[in-house]
């Protein structure tokens, strides 16, 4: 058996060169998530800060506790306004 070196390392620096190309599609997807306070919420509806809470307790509102803070991923939150829902359903809850 036979062994190139010169093809064995050709090889291996286009491995490497494959995993950098994954590793930065990974950092750039992960600087994509982007996450959105009550206060953030407020400003962006033009609502109260209640209004804003209220909302983030609703039973299906996507919000997630980040220490003392409730959040939301912000693609859940387009989701979230994307699916039609009774008004007084969640008046109810």
């Amino acid at each position: 058996m036979t062994v190139n070196v010169d093809t064995d390392i050709d090889l291996n620096i286009k491995k490497v060169d494959e995993l950098l190309e994954k590793i930065k599609l990974l950092e750039d997807k992960s600087k994509m998530i982007t996450f959105i306070t009550i206060k953030d919420f407020s400003k962006l509806r033009n609502i109260s800060l209640k209004s804003a809470q209220d909302i983030f307790n609703l039973p299906d509102f996507p919000s997630e506790n980040y220490g003392k803070q409730k959040v939301v991923e912000l693609t859940a939150l387009i989701n979230w306004y994307q699916q039609k829902r009774d008004k007084n359903e969640s008046l109810r809850n």
